[in-house]
């Protein structure tokens, strides 16, 4: 009896020590593919570029799984447990659609089983223990951007619907029926100094002056004049073939020099260059474009008044979704 007992015991004292370091080893794997989830869908931009969406998530994922579980083999795409998918996140019915070409793909979803061996539990014939977990992130329209992130030009709503007929492709002037306007962020001026100011703080981050955070519904006042000194700042190769956000503002026929931001988006300056007196910037605009360069894209509550077809276009943000 008494030697059944002291059995009894020992087995149940393994199974308590095995199920801790389940837990723990839960814990880690948890960790490592939020955060590899993360990693991969920062690098989304379109369909094309899913190859390197899966290879960083699954880069983080080895990294971290590396540091923390003894003995670990990295993984490959193909590694028995691991299921690595991109496609489509619906925020309505908070389902994912694997779908790895629609131009829509939003978001990945990584599952991991992890198998390990059992330190005690081998004296009731337990010789493994299984952990998983699953996650998908997916991006969505930003509702706020941090500090150090807003490009000085607002640019009208409007042209986002010329984007979408024009292979996303727009023209940027302020000069005559003009469609975007250098600002300061400012609620009360917008000096031709001060935007110079932000303008050279993307040129050297060391100086100029900081743009600060944004939110949708946020206001300031833009400068409405046509600012050749600002225009000439622009071109040069800081600005040339690099990528920039601005905020998505509404122009109503009672104008004024006071918008409201309704969004962001991103693009990239292709060309900067004038017609007549007039300057003009060619740019192509970045669909859902996930800032990693200057600041950070947050969701927080989305777009304004944006026309539901334009909504794609708006610079995106990402976090944890299931």
């Amino acid at each position: 009896m008494a030697v059944a007992l002291i059995v009894v015991i020992i087995g149940l004292g393994a199974i308590v020590v095995d199920i801790s370091e389940a837990y723990v080893n839960q814990t880690k794997i948890k960790n490592a593919i939020d955060s590899s989830a993360l990693a991969g869908i920062s690098q989304l931009v379109n369909p094309a570029n899913i190859p390197e969406v899966k290879n960083v998530a699954l880069n983080y994922l080895n990294s971290n799984l590396i540091m923390t579980l003894p003995s670990f083999t990295p993984l490959d795409l193909s590694s028995e447990g691991l299921l690595l998918q991109a496609g489509i996140y619906n925020f309505s019915s908070m389902t994912f659609t694997t779908n790895e070409v629609d131009s829509n793909v939003n978001a990945i979803m990584i599952s991991y089983t992890y198998n390990f061996m059992t330190l005690l539990s081998p004296i009731l014939g337990i010789n493994n223990l299984q952990v998983s977990d699953t996650v998908t992130a997916a991006k969505q329209t930003a509702g706020r951007m941090s500090p150090g992130g807003g490009f000085p030009l607002v640019v009208n709503s409007s042209v986002l619907s010329d984007a979408r007929i024009n292979n996303n492709m727009i023209d940027l002037f302020q000069a005559g029926t003009a469609n975007s306007f250098f600002t300061a962020f400012m609620d009360s001026s917008a000096s031709s100094n001060d935007i110079n100011q932000i303008i050279s703080y993307f040129i050297d981050m060391t100086t100029g002056v900081e743009p600060p955070s944004l939110t949708v519904g946020d206001s300031f006042q833009i400068n409405n004049g046509n600012l050749t000194t600002a225009y000439m700042n622009l071109a040069s190769s800081a600005f040339i073939g690099k990528t920039f956000v601005s905020p998505i503002v509404s122009l109503d026929v009672g104008f004024t020099n006071k918008i409201m931001v309704e969004g962001f988006v991103g693009f990239i300056i292709n060309n900067i260059y004038m017609i007549g007196n007039d300057y003009h910037i060619a740019a192509t605009i970045i669909p859902a474009y996930i800032d990693n360069k200057w600041s950070g894209l947050i969701l927080y509550g989305g777009s304004g008044n944006i026309n539901p077809q334009d909504k794609p276009l708006l610079a995106a943000s990402f976090s944890l979704v299931q």
